[in-house]
């Protein structure tokens, strides 16, 4: 019999000739010819090092094992999808959810939602409540038709096309049409931890992702209702898309607003109705259901420790004090949010307040959509954006400036940033570090909770600066090259 190395070293050796053949510069080879920013002398010696046989091989060899270990997942999916029960995970809350919706009866209702998650998954004790509003149920009622394991593989399979879809709009986004470019694209977003960890566990975290991506590709080409339509779908899970409302209220955007408030409501009435709740009967269960949400350990911001938003960081910092540890993140959301409004209004006053998009207005919107509200790691996925921001950005400075020593210095921090979104930290570091404590416990020792554990959390601090400062100080580029182009 042919061992599993055999067949691993085939599909290294199909990888390495793949990205071979797609590894071209193409239109891009001839406009960075005359790159002042390629001519620098820092540029010139980084270009000499990684021209180096020996370098130059161990830079292919790693990205060759790097999308490898992403094709290996398939396998992974086959034995994910042929186990005898679907994983206790995210995807079992939308399932019971939708069981009880059909049985007109209310996932909003802790108790009820309770005993119908001990009987149909046989796991009983204290379970967290179904906490996302009614607009949620039309979109998952197509669940409670099949079975538990029918329905957890096609949940699968549409999370399977949603991470397709994502990397197409990403593509779209993408301000280069380089065969080399577009791969490190595709790599790149792959590689953000939230995009297999939403996988894993069955969240809808990678469908708002994609619904974001494509109301921006929609907007921006001024196809209102589309873009209102998906807005409105994405608002089945608010924390992540709600700010985009008030981004596009800004922007003057009002029908696009009015068809996403349409859509929104129309699902939310409809999940009411399909639960048999009145809406004053949602509100009072859904406030009962977040109290008790609210004392779960993977929620607790002293001790949870796949949180990434900000509202953690003044708890973790000063857990004996919780005024002030709440008074610290605040004050950090408030100076990133007043760092934003600047930008967006600078942005707007050069371009006459246009209602035009812009792509580092979008980035910071999904930064903000995962900083200032509560968000765990299924969330990163909102940071797919970032990834084609920073891409663009290098592009820009590549082929229209010269090299800046603290620019490149900003971009490579928000590089760092987003690499502690991926699998390697956030996922084999953290996850492996936290199996010496009984974190529901709160057993962590305090330098590993403002350290390791909050890393996360800094990235994201440190990824949504970052675009702020490239995003304004490309305002100030291109207003200098509107007039003074560079020869």
């Amino acid at each position: 019999m042919i061992s599993f190395g055999f067949w691993n070293l085939i599909i290294v050796i199909l990888v390495a000739l793949v990205l071979k053949n797609n590894w071209r510069l193409d239109e891009e080879k001839a406009a960075w010819k005359n790159s002042l920013f390629l001519k620098s002398s820092v540029m010139q010696r980084l270009i000499q090092f990684f021209n180096q046989p020996i370098v130059n091989f161990i830079v292919q060899a790693c990205v060759v094992l790097v999308v490898t270990r992403f094709l290996c997942y398939t396998g992974w999916l086959v034995y994910f999808l042929n186990q005898p029960d679907p994983p206790l995970w995210d995807f079992k809350w939308y399932y019971v959810a939708s069981k009880l919706a059909h049985q007109h009866l209310s996932p909003f209702n802790s108790e009820i939602f309770n005993q119908s998650f001990c009987t149909i998954t046989k796991v009983c004790g204290f379970i967290p409540p179904f906490v996302y509003p009614p607009n949620v149920i039309p979109l998952i009622w197509f669940l409670a038709y099949f079975s538990i394991n029918t329905a957890f593989t096609i949940w699968v399979v549409m999370h399977i096309l949603a991470i397709g879809l994502a990397l197409w709009g990403a593509n779209i986004l993408l301000e280069s049409k380089s065969l080399a470019l577009r791969t490190i694209c595709t790599i790149s977003v792959v590689l953000i931890y939230g995009v297999v960890r939403d996988l894993q566990v069955g969240n809808v975290a990678i469908f708002i992702a994609v619904l974001i991506l494509w109301m921006f590709i929609w907007a921006r080409k001024h196809q209102d209702i589309p873009a209102g339509v998906c807005l409105g779908l994405a608002l089945c899970k608010p924390t992540l898309a709600a700010l985009f409302v008030l981004y596009f209220l800004f922007k003057r955007r009002f029908y696009l607003v009015f068809v996403s408030v349409v859509t929104v409501t129309s699902l939310a009435f409809l999940g009411l109705a399909l639960t048999g709740n009145s809406l004053t009967q949602f509100l009072s269960d859904a406030s009962h259901g977040f109290s008790l949400w609210q004392n779960d350990p993977s929620v607790s911001p002293y001790i949870s420790i796949s949180r990434l938003d900000l509202m953690v960081v003044g708890p973790r910092l000063l857990p004996n004090t919780p005024f002030f540890a709440k008074l610290f993140s605040n004050l950090i959301v408030l100076i990133v949010v007043g760092f934003a409004g600047w930008y967006w209004y600078l942005q707007q006053s050069i371009t006459d307040w246009s209602k035009n998009m812009y792509l580092a207005e979008m980035v910071l919107v999904c930064c903000l959509s995962i900083g200032i509200n509560y968000s765990q790691e299924t969330s990163s996925v909102m940071l797919i954006p970032a990834v084609i921001f920073l891409l663009n950005d290098l592009l820009y400075q590549i082929r229209h400036c010269k090299f800046s020593r603290r620019r490149m210095s900003i971009w490579l921090a928000g590089v760092c940033c987003l690499a502690v979104q991926t699998a390697v930290i956030h996922g084999w570091l953290i996850g492996s570090l936290a199996n010496r404590w009984n974190v529901k416990a709160g057993e962590l020792p305090y330098i590993m909770k403002v350290t390791i554990f909050a890393l996360p959390s800094y990235a994201v601090l440190g990824i949504t600066l970052s675009i702020l400062v490239l995003a304004i100080s490309s305002l100030r580029q291109k207003q200098v090259m509107k007039f003074e182009p560079l020869n």
